[in-house]
């Protein structure tokens, strides 16, 4: 990047995050008795009154607000990819894949319960000109061949067609997640190794191998939580990069509950990071760890990519934080429960 560049990605990352929710935002959003309150809220108090606007707030549900939710972080990239090279882009379009593949499955979700038609409740709108996967053609999608045809000419197609279901067969969601993000890694470390500045590269694998790191051990807990698979089985699930040895993985695959988990993590790099959260339940973790971690070098890194990607996964975060909170508002969950949803 240019130098003029970098200071417009540094300094248009950083106002962004500082627009973000603060911890009164959350106060007032967990003291809110019904959705459109909450609606209301973010429309006229914080950064979503933009993506909020022309929203009748009397009138919205849970199945309005989240996609319109989601449109801003794409929107956001989209404004921050403006002042980026070609390489620095291939490394930010790693987040624009994460939120497509959200979307795929999200459809095939939809189509394995029978109610194809409702992924359009939930799907961003009017994003079409700004990724090659058409949210609308998803939408139409009855099947499992009309969701191949919406993503024929995406890099998604190709993995989505090994997995075509035979006649009678079930949709492996599991599966086409793993396949599906799996290829989204390793084109983001593609990306970074053609990076021509050596310390922009290795600062850019060290971040991605430590959310990896961060994604893959919350996978481990949950799995090791909610399920009794094999070592083998746990391994085959979690994402192929890391900062963490082989040996390191296979200890976790193998330990016998949660707590061993946490202890063997405790004596690896990721126990400074463990000992600054505060969480509540195991799904919180990764987001937790990469809140912190993502926080530091969005105020601290000279590196403009690295920034600009530290924000996104922060806004993410955010989107998620009020996903939830919606969804508790929805259920009647009281204000000190809710209080414990949001990653800060």
């Amino acid at each position: 990047m240019s130098s003029k560049a970098c200071n417009a990605v540094l300094a248009k990352s950083r106002a962004m995050y500082g627009k973000c929710l603060k911890d009164q935002d959350y106060k007032q959003l967990v003291e809110c008795r019904t959705v459109p309150e909450v609606a209301s809220y973010l429309k006229t108090r914080t950064c979503y009154s933009k993506a909020l606007t022309g929203l009748v707030e009397t009138d919205i549900h849970r199945g309005q607000l989240e996609p319109l939710l989601r449109q801003d972080i794409y929107l956001d990239i989209f404004a921050l990819s403006r002042y980026t090279t070609d390489n620095a882009l291939a490394v930010s379009d790693f987040v624009t894949s994460k939120l497509d593949i959200e979307q795929i499955v999200r459809c095939l979700m939809m189509l394995n319960i029978g109610k194809p038609e409702e992924y359009a409740l939930s799907m961003p709108l009017s994003l079409d000109h700004f990724t090659a996967v058409s949210f609308k053609k998803l939408a139409a999608a009855r099947s499992y061949d009309d969701l191949l045809s919406a993503l024929q000419h995406t890099k998604y197609y190709q993995v989505m067609s090994s997995f075509r279901p035979k006649e009678g067969e079930e949709l492996k969601i599991a599966e086409i997640e793993i396949a599906l993000n799996n290829k989204n890694y390793s084109m983001a470390m593609e990306a970074i190794s053609k990076l021509k500045n050596k310390t922009e590269q290795k600062e850019l694998r060290d971040l991605f191998h430590s959310v990896f790191d961060f994604e893959n051990l919350e996978r481990i807990l949950r799995l090791k939580k909610y399920h009794r698979f094999t070592a083998e089985t746990v391994k085959s699930m979690l994402i192929p990069y890391g900062k963490l040895s082989k040996k390191t993985i296979d200890e976790f695959c193998a330990a016998d509950d949660i707590k061993d988990v946490y202890e063997l993590a405790r004596s690896t790099y990721l126990g400074a990071h463990l000992s600054k959260l505060q969480y509540y339940d195991n799904t919180q973790i990764s987001y937790a760890l990469i809140n912190v971690y993502c926080r530091h070098h969005l105020r601290l890194s000279p590196n403009p990519t690295i920034v600009m990607i530290s924000y996104i996964y922060l806004k993410q975060i955010e989107v998620r934080n009020i996903i939830n909170l919606i969804e508790a508002t929805r259920y009647g969950m009281p204000p000190e429960e809710k209080l414990k949803l949001p990653v800060r």
